[in-house]
């Protein structure tokens, strides 16, 4: 993790999967994801790991399990709220829209991931700089909690 352009290689990657995911479900499942993801870092910020179980593993190991727990959770409750019938198909696809909450699904992801990997040991995980002010500090983590929800209620809007 020491090379300077992990992290935005991993931007990229999450925005091409969230963008090309966008485009082929729609904007309806793209909001229903982007909401899944709320209560998954919830929940996975409080998971009653056993006693002693993150000591065993080394802090690469730690981010890992709390990314793939993060993504697990998300999908569950993607699922979960699709049966729900949020995301049913739509006949008109606004293709801005989505590049727009793809945008915002792949900041507050990163904002997540990075967050988990930052708290583990900022020692080991080196951010570019512009990825540390993006996604490194205190503001930056509220920022990306509360803009796509104010995106979600203009979109609603329209």
């Amino acid at each position: 993790m020491s090379n300077p352009t992990w992290d935005i290689l991993m931007l990229l990657f999450f925005f091409s999967a969230v963008f090309i995911y966008g485009l082929f479900a729609g904007r309806n499942k793209t909001i229903v994801l982007l909401l899944a993801a709320y209560p998954a870092t919830l929940l996975n910020e409080y998971f009653p790991y056993p006693a002693g179980f993150l000591s065993r593993f080394n802090v690469s190991q730690v981010i890992f399990l709390r990314v793939f727990s993060f993504f697990v959770l998300t999908l569950i409750i993607f699922w979960i709220l699709g049966k729900t019938g949020l995301s049913r198909k739509e006949v008109n696809r606004k293709t801005g829209q989505i590049i727009f909450l793809s945008f915002l699904s792949v900041g507050f992801w990163a904002n997540i991931v990075l967050g988990y990997a930052l708290k583990a040991d900022s020692e080991i995980v080196k951010l570019t700089p512009v990825t540390q002010f993006l996604f490194g500090s205190n503001w930056a983590h509220f920022i990306w909690l509360v803009l796509p929800l104010l995106a979600l209620f203009y979109i609603k809007r329209k």
